[in-house]
């Protein structure tokens, strides 16, 4: 047998005659639409807006400690910039607890110092009463107003500023031997 060549001929397809011509659409003429892009634009931008906003209303005590200048605008707005709570910046320098027989009073001694180079809120304290085995016999959490003396302003913690705090506990027969003191922001 003879080898015969094969070469490609161009077949002829009457239905597909009009598709292979011209645009590959088959005579139907369309223009394709593209999809409006800007309105997904205008979203993510208001959206980006609104993120940037509410991270400026949350972070707004340090943005202020950062950039003083802002806390006018803060103010024209109508929003209030609450003093900073850095508990790691104030201290108990001393504390004392004693015991006034007379009276069944527990007098509680303590110093607390602002070691931050800017005005902070007040802290709370917790005074914890506990007995010889060191179980908790007696808790109280003490806001400002209730351990500040009268002659300091109860507006803010000054800036690396001391004070000496004098509190009297009722605590009759509840047999506490020793006690703890805490600084917290709640």
């Amino acid at each position: 047998m003879a080898a015969r060549e094969l070469s490609d001929t161009p077949a002829y397809n009457r239905w597909a005659a009009g598709t292979l011509a011209g645009n590959g659409l088959g005579g139907f003429e369309t223009t394709q639409a593209r999809p409006a892009v800007w309105p997904f634009v205008v979203v993510a931008f208001i959206l980006i807006l609104a993120l940037f906003a509410q991270l400026l209303y949350h972070f707004r005590t340090e943005v202020v400690q950062h950039l003083p200048a802002a806390e006018s605008i803060y103010g024209a707005l109508g929003v209030a910039v609450p003093l900073p709570r850095n508990a790691d910046f104030v201290v108990i320098e001393a504390s004392d607890l004693q015991a006034d027989k007379t009276r069944g009073l527990f007098v509680l001694q303590a110093t607390l110092h602002n070691r931050a180079s800017y005005p902070q809120d007040w802290p709370a304290l917790e005074l914890t009463l506990t007995d010889t085995s060191d179980t908790v016999v007696s808790r109280r959490v003490m806001q400002a107003s209730e351990y500040l003396p009268p002659n300091i302003s109860p507006e803010s913690f000054p800036a690396n500023g001391e004070v000496a705090v004098r509190l009297w506990v009722e605590a009759r027969d509840i047999g506490a031997a020793g006690y703890r003191l805490y600084i917290f922001y709640p």
